[in-house]
């Protein structure tokens, strides 16, 4: 007598592979076709591709833009940095100010903030306390540079070496008795020769 059988999930299909549902195969038995994988389209692998290459791109560029518009932490350098009180300079001070990469100079006309940064190829320019001064302000000081011996002084003027120009400057806030250097290389103001016009003078 026939029987019809429906395939499903307890019926074997008609085109399932060779031992499935035959009489006398033991369960567990291995199947032949039955270790065979799903195929993957090589069309889907380079969309994947594609697509992945896009997303980290333009998660690339996010960070980049996110990066520029957020706001500088304050008290780093890109950012408002304390220098201390004027009580606390006397004419002649150069003190390092080591978060803002700058020295600030007290001067006769007021504050200078010194980018520590040679104009001639970008060396760090160190404060020798004790070298013979290059101004009239103070018998000893000046700023000297090692990689190739440019040498300023205390308003950042260049009196000797290589360097084309005076060391750079950055903008100086004075409120409540408290000085304040804004740094960062878009804030920086680049000059062609030192005078008393680019002081900041106390307030």
């Amino acid at each position: 007598m026939a029987t019809d059988q429906q395939e499903g999930l307890f019926a074997p299909r008609a085109s399932g592979p060779t031992g499935v549902g035959d009489p006398g195969i033991a369960v567990g038995a291995p199947v032949a076709g039955a270790g065979r994988g799903i195929r993957i389209p090589r069309r889907l692998v380079l969309r994947w591709g594609l697509w992945g290459m896009i997303l980290t791109v333009l998660g690339q560029m996010s960070g980049c833009f996110v990066g520029f518009v957020w706001p500088k932490k304050v008290g780093a350098f890109g950012g408002l940095v304390t220098a201390g009180e004027v009580a606390d300079f006397q004419v002649g001070d150069v003190k390092l100010l080591r978060e803002g990469k700058c020295y600030v100079t007290r001067v006769p006309e007021g504050f200078l903030a010194l980018w520590w940064k040679c104009p001639h190829l970008g060396c760090t320019v160190p404060w020798r306390a004790d070298d013979p001064s290059e101004d009239a302000i103070a018998s000893a000081g000046r700023f000297n540079c090692p990689c190739h011996g440019s040498i300023y002084d205390r308003y950042g003027q260049i009196v000797a070496g290589p360097a084309p120009r005076p060391m750079d400057l950055f903008p100086i806030v004075i409120e409540g008795g408290t000085v304040r250097v804004q740094t960062g290389p878009t804030t920086v103001v680049v000059r062609a020769r030192s005078d008393s016009m680019e002081q900041f003078p106390v307030q």
